[in-house]
């Protein structure tokens, strides 16, 4: 389906249960500014979870959301999905992804009604995807962070996050044999981490937006402790930086799990074994083995924060 302009209305295709919208234009910078859109058939004015991919930021695209297997769940449990694209890091770096993220963010802020949207909005990702999504969720009215692409005006702030995986902290892991590389990328210092301005590792870490005194959306967070593409220290930190800052949030350990789990059934039936820690506003963290990470767990999370119809019942 051909891109649109932006503020274009993509015809849409139709499927069992939903409706795709493809290729829809978020800013007027071609392929690399466009997100593809599902609503739920049967409901209107939902909330809409975005989907952020991973790749190390130099690879991937807006379909690597059709490799994980059950996504769809989500919108039978009553909410729209959207899944964008942004500029890798081969052709611009940091901060322009997050840029990206939040004009998308705007943009379905801005023009929801049209799809059905009731204006929440969530974000989930992993990897890289999830550096994006915690880092969208921390730096809620940071102005070097909101960028000037695409449509002014709306918030670009979110309800909920849920981080899979993702970087948290990029200053620690300058000696990571396998991650050092792509964050210098990312970051465009090419002489390696070290090199990079520490004022500008700081901004892109999500931890370092914690400090603020904002009080952050609530977190979702998820990280295989076989995981050796992204340390799971990495995600112990946005833990341990939330609780600080009186966040809300769930840190699930699944046990003997590698770092690409929800490609891999991670997310289903059976279940891994896991570590459950949960932290609420000022309390001490909480430690279970229940519930499993699941989407019927990630779609019980974004419902308590977004205000999702059920399913078949109008909005």
């Amino acid at each position: 389906m051909a891109t649109a302009c932006l503020g274009d209305l993509v015809a849409p295709a139709q499927a069992d249960g939903y409706i795709t919208y493809s290729d829809v234009a978020y800013a007027s910078g071609g392929s690399q500014q466009v997100l593809d859109l599902y609503v739920p058939k049967g409901v209107r004015r939902v909330p809409v979870i975005v989907y952020i991919h991973g790749g190390g930021w130099s690879a991937g695209d807006k379909s690597e959301l059709q490799r994980i297997p059950e996504w769809t769940s989500l919108l039978a449990q009553g909410f729209a999905v959207a899944s964008v694209n942004y500029t890798l890091s081969t052709s611009a770096t940091f901060p322009r992804q997050i840029h990206e993220v939040k004009a998308a963010i705007r943009y379905l802020r801005a023009t929801g009604f049209r799809y059905g949207l009731n204006g929440q909005v969530g974000v989930w990702g992993g990897s890289a995807g999830g550096q994006l999504a915690a880092l969208a969720g921390t730096s809620c009215g940071v102005p070097a962070l909101e960028g000037t692409v695409g449509l002014r005006g709306p918030s670009s702030c979110v309800q909920a996050v849920a981080d899979l995986s993702g970087p948290t902290d990029l200053s620690a892991l300058a000696d990571d044999p396998l991650l050092a590389g792509a964050v210098a990328a990312y970051l465009g210092c090419p002489d390696g981490i070290p090199s990079c301005p520490p004022a500008l590792l700081r901004q892109a870490s999500p931890i370092t937006h914690l400090a603020s005194g904002r009080r952050p959306p609530p977190f979702l967070i998820g990280h295989g402790d076989a995981d050796t593409v992204v340390p799971i220290e990495q995600s112990r930190l946005l833990f341990s930086a939330l609780t600080q800052a009186c966040g809300s949030a769930g840190f699930f350990t699944l046990h003997g799990q590698d770092h690409f789990f929800p490609f891999g059934g991670g997310l289903s039936e059976p279940f891994p074994a896991r570590t459950v820690q949960t932290s609420k506003r000022c309390g001490e963290p909480v430690t279970s083995t229940e519930p499993p990470l699941s989407f019927g767990t990630l779609g019980s999370f974004f419902r308590e924060h977004l205000r999702a119809p059920q399913r078949g019942r109008p909005a």
